[in-house]
Parts: C-alpha cells; structure tokens; sequence
C-alpha cells in the first residue's frame, strides 16, 4: 500500500456444527449466517484499504451402526414315542394327541435417518468499493463457503440356526396276544417362520435452494490512479456417502412326523395303524441395504450483479466473482445372503407284520411341506422428493414391524 491513511479490517465469522452419533434419529439444523455488507468509501487520496470477510458453516453428521445377531433355536413337540407290548388277554390301543410346533424369529436392526439443512445464507453479499481519493488502494476479499459432510454407515451379521420337530409317530404295540392292536397318531405340525430386516439409510439434506437477495459488487466513483480490486467466492458443496453390509445366514430344519409306527408279532385279533396329518411350513423373508436420499442443496446465491463505473484517469478496477455449487453423493450396499432349509413331513414307515388270526390295515393320512423364501435388497435412491417413514415412529424405540413396513414401501 502508498502512504499516508491506511485502514485495515479483517472480519471472520465461522460456524461448526458437527454431530456423531450410532443413534437411529439425527435431526441437524445448521444455523444461517446473516447477509454480509462490505462498505469502502469515502477514504482520502494515497490511502489503502483491505477488507477480508470470511463466512463459513459446516455441518458433519456421522451415523454408524453395527449388529452382531445370532440366533440358535432347538425345539420338540411329541406325544408320540409311546409303547403297548406283550399284552395278553385284551385290546391294545395307543390314541396320541396332536403336536403343533411354532417357532418365530424376527431381527431388525440398523436404521439411519438424518434430515440436515444446507445451512445457506438467508441473503447475498453487498460490496461497494466507491467515492475513494486519488492514487488510493482499495481491496476486498470475501469468502462465503457452506458444507454439509454426512456419513452413514450399517454393518449387520445375523445368524439364524433352528431346528424344529413335531412328532406324534414312533409308537409300538406288538407281541400283543388274545385281542386287537390298534395305533391311532394324532396330527403333527411343524411352523417356522424367519424375518430378517437390516441395513436402512434415510437422508433428506435441504436448504433454502439459495438466497432470498442477489449479490452485488459495486465499484464506482474512485479517483484518478486509483487501484481497486474485489475478489468474491462463493461455494457450497455436499459430501453425502451411505454404506451398507449385510451378511445374514440361515440355517432351518423343520418337520413333522406322524409315521415310523410298528404293530407287529400280534395274534388273535386285528391289527391297525392310522396315522394323523402332517404340515410343515417354512418361511424366510430377508430384506437388507436400502440406501435413499433426498438431496437438494443450492446454496450459491441466486444473481449476481457488477458495476464498475465512474471511477477516475488511469485507475485500474478488477473483480473477480465465481459461484459454485456441488453434490458428491456416494451409495454403496454388499448383501450376503445363505439360505439352507431342510422341510420334512412324514406320515409313513409303519410296519404291520407277523400278524395272526385278524385283519391288518394301515391308513396313513396326509403329509404337506411348504417352503418360501423371499430375498430383496441392495437398492439405492438418489431423489428430489421428500423421503418419509411411513406408519410407526422409528425414533429410539426401533422395533420390526415398523423397519418391515418402512422397507417393504421402500420397494414399492
């Protein structure tokens, strides 16, 4: 700078907000900074003059979840296994009841959901570089930068073994001597059912899609040989990465039987074997990864306006203004998935033998087994609508019927 007055001001305003949390619910509102006036005017001749204006807000917003589930489940239901043997004189009857058999197992774990503001300015910057003295130097730099940075992270491991059995067979009545030998099963059923949901990233970062006022830069009315010069940079920028992994196992055995009765080495009477019905069914839904984002930040200022007029002989004027505005969003999701279902339903392997001086008759009823396995997963959203969970609150209080729901519409 020339001699004589000289005025230096150096202004700087930074606001943090910074967040890191493994909860299911983050709400970050990042506060506005408010509109900047930068005013150079009125200085003698030979002055010099600076101005540094620097505004800048930042939102950081980590999210990491880690499930480690593992789920070893054995189960028996039997009226069967019963046994009538060398009697003499009389009938013998074996009459089971019914075996049911239901086995539930539910795993819901690792839910993000943040809504972010952008944290824009509520109003452009205002420079005016005027009415200076002859010969004076007269400089502003003004910064304006807003950054959302959100991370969200799922690692889940589930593994789910059962082994589930319903039986009403396995009776005996032989060597039985002088009257009828008769083994009536009741029905065996055998349900499992296996839901798995994992892995949700819900983000929603908005903001006031830029400012309500232009930005101007205004430089007029400066003295001969003069130098005036005005740099303004403006920026936002939003960093969003949403990572899954799921790695869910499972492992099922379920059946039912109502066979492997004998009646054997009996005289005198009839002999007779009727089994019960029997019903497996087994079902596995594994929903995982789901990455969905609403990302609409403009926080670069909506106009900006120059003027650079009147200023005097040989005075040399230079603005240099940009305005930039960037979205590097990144979604990323790995699914391992391992399904082994073994289903049984037996009514058969009944021994009628070595059977004298009666009838024999076996009746075996009917045996179902049902297996449905769902798997859906992987997907990512990047959208300009609004995102919302539907139906329960997903807040703290996580529970699986609310994550079914949310991730079943997730699919629609």
């Amino acid at each position: 700078m020339k001699g004589g007055a000289k005025n230096s001001m150096n202004f700087k305003s930074r606001v943090i907000t910074a967040i890191a949390t493994g909860a299911v619910l983050v709400s970050a509102l990042a506060p506005l900074a408010s509109a900047d006036t930068v005013t150079v005017s009125g200085n003698g001749a030979l002055s010099g003059s600076e101005v540094n204006v620097s505004n800048s807000s930042n939102t950081v917003v980590n999210q990491t979840n880690n499930a480690n589930i593992s789920n070893n489940i054995n189960t028996n239901a039997s009226t069967g296994g019963n046994s009538s043997t060398f009697n003499t004189g009389g009938n013998t009857t074996i009459k089971t009841g019914d075996a049911n058999n239901t086995v539930n197992v539910s795993n819901a774990a690792n839910l993000n959901q943040a809504t972010v503001s952008c944290g824009c300015d509520t109003s452009g910057m205002q420079v005016n570089v005027t009415g200076n003295g002859a010969e004076s130097e007269n400089g502003v730099n003004a910064n304006n930068a807003n950054n959302v940075f959100l991370n969200q992270n799922n690692n889940a491991n589930f593994n789910n073994k059962v082994n589930a059995t319903s039986s009403t067979g396995a009776n005996d009545s032989s060597f039985n001597t002088g009257g009828s030998s008769v083994v009536l099963t009741g029905n065996a059923t055998t349900n499992v059912t296996v839901n798995n949901a994992a892995n949700a990233n819900v983000a929603t970062v908005g903001g006031n899609g830029g400012s309500s006022d232009p930005s101007s830069v205004v430089v007029s009315g400066n003295g001969a040989l003069s130098a005036n010069g005005v740099n303004l940079d403006q920026e936002s920028a939003v960093v969003l990465d949403q990572d899954n992994y799921a790695n869910i196992k499972n492992d099922v055995n379920a059946n039912a039987k109502s066979g492997g009765n004998s009646s054997t080495f009996n005289t005198g009477g009839d002999n007779g074997i009727e089994t019960g019905n029997t019903t497996t069914n087994v079902g596995i839904n594994n929903l995982a990864n789901f990455n969905v984002a609403d990302v609409n930040c403009d926080c670069t200022l909506s106009d900006l306006g120059v003027n650079v007029a009147g200023n005097g002989a040989e005075s040399g004027n230079e603005v240099n203004a940009s305005s930039d505005n960037s979205v590097f969003p990144t979604q990323t999701s790995n699914e391992a998935l391992w399904n082994s279902v073994g289903g049984g339903s037996k009514t058969g392997s009944n021994d009628l033998g070595f059977g004298t001086g009666g009838d024999q008759a076996i009746i075996s009823q009917d045996g179902s087994s049902s297996t449905n396995v769902n798997n859906a997963g992987n997907v990512n959203s990047l959208t300009s609508g609004t995102v919302s969970v539907p139906g329960t609150d997903l807040g703290l209080a996580l529970d699986f019927n609310g994550l079914w729901t949310f991730l079943n519409g997730l699919m629609v």
